[in-house]
Protein backbone atom coordinates (compact mmCIF):
# COMPACT_ATOMS: atom_id res chain seq x y z
CA UNK A 1 0.00 0.00 0.00
CA UNK A 2 2.69 2.82 0.45
CA UNK A 3 4.21 1.87 -2.87
CA UNK A 4 0.89 2.56 -4.36
CA UNK A 5 0.72 5.96 -1.71
CA UNK A 6 4.35 6.83 -3.18
CA UNK A 7 3.61 5.98 -6.86
CA UNK A 8 0.53 8.45 -6.67
CA UNK A 9 2.71 11.13 -5.02
CA UNK A 10 4.58 11.07 -8.66
CA UNK A 11 1.09 11.09 -10.50
CA UNK A 12 0.31 14.22 -8.54
CA UNK A 13 3.80 15.96 -9.27
CA UNK A 14 3.49 15.11 -12.96
CA UNK A 15 0.24 16.09 -13.21
CA UNK A 16 0.19 19.19 -10.77
CA UNK A 17 3.97 20.47 -10.12
CA UNK A 18 3.49 21.30 -6.57
CA UNK A 19 0.08 22.92 -6.68
CA UNK A 20 -1.31 19.43 -5.17
CA UNK A 21 -0.16 17.45 -1.92
CA UNK A 22 -2.10 14.75 -0.80
CA UNK A 23 -3.79 13.35 2.35
CA UNK A 24 -4.12 9.61 3.04
CA UNK A 25 -6.06 7.97 6.31
CA UNK A 26 -6.14 4.71 7.28
CA UNK A 27 -8.25 3.10 10.10
CA UNK A 28 -6.18 0.06 11.38
CA UNK A 29 -8.79 -2.76 13.55
CA UNK A 30 -6.84 -5.96 14.68
CA UNK A 31 -9.99 -7.75 15.30
CA UNK A 32 -11.06 -5.90 11.49
CA UNK A 33 -11.38 -7.57 8.80
CA UNK A 34 -8.98 -5.35 6.57
CA UNK A 35 -6.85 -1.98 6.91
CA UNK A 36 -9.35 1.03 5.58
CA UNK A 37 -7.12 3.22 3.32
CA UNK A 38 -8.42 6.51 1.67
CA UNK A 39 -6.35 9.00 -0.59
CA UNK A 40 -7.21 12.83 -1.41
CA UNK A 41 -5.09 15.02 -3.44
CA UNK A 42 -5.64 18.35 -1.84
CA UNK A 43 -4.28 22.38 -2.72
CA UNK A 44 -0.44 22.37 -1.38
CA UNK A 45 -1.37 25.71 0.21
CA UNK A 46 -4.01 24.29 2.80
CA UNK A 47 -1.12 21.94 3.92
CA UNK A 48 1.62 24.57 3.89
CA UNK A 49 -0.33 26.58 5.95
CA UNK A 50 -1.05 23.46 8.61
CA UNK A 51 -4.84 23.82 7.63
CA UNK A 52 -5.14 20.18 7.00
CA UNK A 53 -3.26 19.07 10.43
CA UNK A 54 -5.14 21.47 12.56
CA UNK A 55 -8.14 20.38 10.45
CA UNK A 56 -8.15 16.76 11.80
CA UNK A 57 -7.01 17.88 15.27
CA UNK A 58 -9.82 20.31 15.75
CA UNK A 59 -12.45 17.94 14.62
CA UNK A 60 -11.02 15.10 17.03
CA UNK A 61 -11.61 17.68 19.94
CA UNK A 62 -15.16 18.68 18.41
CA UNK A 63 -16.15 14.64 18.59
CA UNK A 64 -14.55 14.89 22.46
CA UNK A 65 -12.50 11.86 21.43
CA UNK A 66 -10.73 11.18 25.18
CA UNK A 67 -7.21 10.93 23.23
CA UNK A 68 -5.86 13.61 20.63
CA UNK A 69 -3.34 12.86 17.91
CA UNK A 70 0.54 12.09 18.26
CA UNK A 71 2.61 12.84 15.57
CA UNK A 72 4.40 9.38 14.93
CA UNK A 73 5.64 7.24 12.32
CA UNK A 74 4.11 3.68 13.11
CA UNK A 75 5.98 2.25 9.83
CA UNK A 76 3.53 -0.48 8.69
CA UNK A 77 1.50 -0.16 11.81
CA UNK A 78 2.48 -3.74 12.94
CA UNK A 79 4.15 -2.26 15.77
CA UNK A 80 1.03 -0.77 17.37
CA UNK A 81 -0.22 -2.79 20.47
CA UNK A 82 -3.93 -1.72 19.39
CA UNK A 83 -6.09 0.02 16.88
CA UNK A 84 -5.03 3.18 15.37
CA UNK A 85 -6.52 6.33 12.79
CA UNK A 86 -3.41 7.57 10.61
CA UNK A 87 -3.21 10.37 8.56
CA UNK A 88 -0.77 10.98 6.43
CA UNK A 89 -0.27 14.69 5.30
CA UNK A 90 2.05 14.75 2.34
CA UNK A 91 3.16 17.88 -0.12
CA UNK A 92 6.03 18.33 -2.95
CA UNK A 93 9.30 19.60 -2.16
CA UNK A 94 10.72 22.73 -4.42
CA UNK A 95 12.92 20.52 -5.83
CA UNK A 96 10.14 18.03 -7.50
CA UNK A 97 9.27 20.25 -10.15
CA UNK A 98 8.93 18.26 -12.90
CA UNK A 99 10.12 18.76 -16.68
CA UNK A 100 8.42 20.52 -19.10
CA UNK A 101 7.14 16.93 -21.01
CA UNK A 102 6.08 15.40 -17.06
CA UNK A 103 9.04 13.43 -17.43
CA UNK A 104 9.66 12.29 -13.86
CA UNK A 105 11.79 9.25 -12.47
CA UNK A 106 9.89 6.75 -10.92
CA UNK A 107 11.46 4.29 -8.72
CA UNK A 108 10.74 3.49 -4.98
CA UNK A 109 14.11 5.02 -3.77
CA UNK A 110 13.77 8.41 -4.88
CA UNK A 111 9.92 8.21 -3.89
CA UNK A 112 11.04 7.34 -0.30
CA UNK A 113 12.85 10.85 -0.66
CA UNK A 114 10.40 12.93 -2.58
CA UNK A 115 8.36 15.71 -1.07
CA UNK A 116 7.83 16.59 2.85
CA UNK A 117 5.55 14.50 4.88
CA UNK A 118 3.93 14.61 8.49
CA UNK A 119 2.36 11.46 9.85
CA UNK A 120 -0.50 11.79 13.00
CA UNK A 121 -1.71 8.70 15.17
CA UNK A 122 -4.90 8.25 16.90
CA UNK A 123 -4.95 5.82 19.07
CA UNK A 124 -8.44 3.70 19.08
CA UNK A 125 -10.02 1.99 22.12
CA UNK A 126 -13.34 0.92 23.78
CA UNK A 127 -13.59 4.35 25.70
CA UNK A 128 -15.12 6.01 22.77
CA UNK A 129 -16.78 5.14 19.46
CA UNK A 130 -15.02 5.76 16.29
CA UNK A 131 -16.63 6.47 13.14
CA UNK A 132 -14.90 5.03 10.24
CA UNK A 133 -16.00 8.45 8.12
CA UNK A 134 -13.82 10.76 10.26
CA UNK A 135 -11.34 11.31 7.58
CA UNK A 136 -14.08 11.78 5.12
CA UNK A 137 -15.84 14.28 7.32
CA UNK A 138 -12.76 15.98 8.33
CA UNK A 139 -12.03 16.85 4.68
CA UNK A 140 -15.13 17.63 3.33
CA UNK A 141 -15.55 20.28 6.22
CA UNK A 142 -12.12 21.66 4.98
CA UNK A 143 -12.95 21.57 1.37
CA UNK A 144 -15.76 23.33 1.64
CA UNK A 145 -17.84 19.93 0.57
CA UNK A 146 -20.43 19.04 3.32
CA UNK A 147 -23.03 17.59 0.42
CA UNK A 148 -19.96 15.03 -0.29
CA UNK A 149 -19.61 14.15 3.75
CA UNK A 150 -21.55 10.98 3.49
CA UNK A 151 -20.44 8.52 0.49
CA UNK A 152 -24.31 7.31 0.12
CA UNK A 153 -24.97 11.18 -1.02
CA UNK A 154 -22.14 10.99 -4.26
CA UNK A 155 -22.49 7.45 -5.55
CA UNK A 156 -22.01 7.05 -9.26
CA UNK A 157 -23.87 5.16 -11.69
CA UNK A 158 -22.62 2.09 -12.40
CA UNK A 159 -21.40 3.36 -16.31
CA UNK A 160 -19.94 6.78 -14.35
CA UNK A 161 -17.89 5.24 -11.93
CA UNK A 162 -16.71 3.01 -14.86
CA UNK A 163 -16.06 5.39 -16.99
CA UNK A 164 -13.84 7.44 -14.37
CA UNK A 165 -12.12 4.73 -13.15
CA UNK A 166 -10.98 3.35 -16.60
CA UNK A 167 -9.74 7.24 -17.19
CA UNK A 168 -7.98 6.97 -14.23
CA UNK A 169 -6.17 3.54 -15.10
CA UNK A 170 -4.70 5.20 -18.44
CA UNK A 171 -3.56 8.01 -16.63
CA UNK A 172 -1.68 6.24 -13.99
CA UNK A 173 -0.66 3.49 -15.72
CA UNK A 174 2.78 5.03 -16.01
CA UNK A 175 3.10 5.03 -12.43
CA UNK A 176 1.36 1.81 -11.38
CA UNK A 177 4.45 -0.62 -10.69
CA UNK A 178 1.91 -3.51 -10.99
CA UNK A 179 1.88 -3.59 -14.69
CA UNK A 180 5.40 -4.19 -15.21
CA UNK A 181 6.11 -7.42 -16.78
Amino acid sequence: MQRYRRALHSFLLSRSGTRLGAVTWEVSRLAGIHTHWQFLPVSSDLIKKGLVEAAFKVEAENEKYPVSFRTKDVGDGTGEKGDFFRVWIWMPGEEDVVDGDGALEVNDEVEEKRGKQKCLVLPLNAEFRFDVQFGRRVMAKLLGLEARMNWRDCAQTDEEETKDADAFKEAFKRFDWALED
